[in-house]
């Protein structure tokens, strides 16, 4: 599992439910990435990128926003992309319906290649779910 510093939280984004969360820890900034992405991956859809393309090309996409104008971006070191990859496929699967608990689940590929398959309203719909069901799930104060 990667392990991040507190500088690389780099999202400047008051409104992110993930960074103003009380208790933050050092997943902070992937988690803030995936939710980025998911927000994000709606207007991909819309611009019809393929949802396989979302989910695997993500870490290239907030690499290349990163430095431009809006530079509350999160983007993980290249070393954390295949991690990011895994978890945000994981979390659109769960919100496709799978009760998935690992990134190496034989069975995500399958519910990923469904929902490829929506329309783009249906593809929309799944993103959001899914940032909704990640930040609630994550936003939660922990307990002992």
């Amino acid at each position: 599992m990667p392990r991040f510093a507190a500088s690389d939280w780099t999202c400047d984004n008051n409104a992110c439910q993930i960074c103003t969360a009380p208790e933050r820890d050092e997943m902070t900034m992937l988690r803030c990435a995936i939710l980025w992405l998911l927000e994000h991956g709606r207007w991909m859809v819309q611009d019809e990128i393929s949802l396989p393309d979302i989910l695997s090309a993500g870490d290239h996409y907030l690499s290349r926003l990163k430095g431009t104008s809006d530079d509350g971006v999160p983007a993980p070191a290249a070393e954390h992309w295949a991690w990011l990859e895994a978890e945000l496929r994981l979390t659109v699967a769960r919100a496709a319906g799978l009760d998935a608990v690992s990134t190496f689940d034989t069975r995500i590929d399958s519910v990923l290649a469904s929902a490829a398959h929506l329309d783009e309203r249906g593809q929309v719909q799944l993103l959001d779910l899914a940032a909704e069901q990640f930040a609630e799930l994550h936003t939660q104060p922990r307990t002992a």
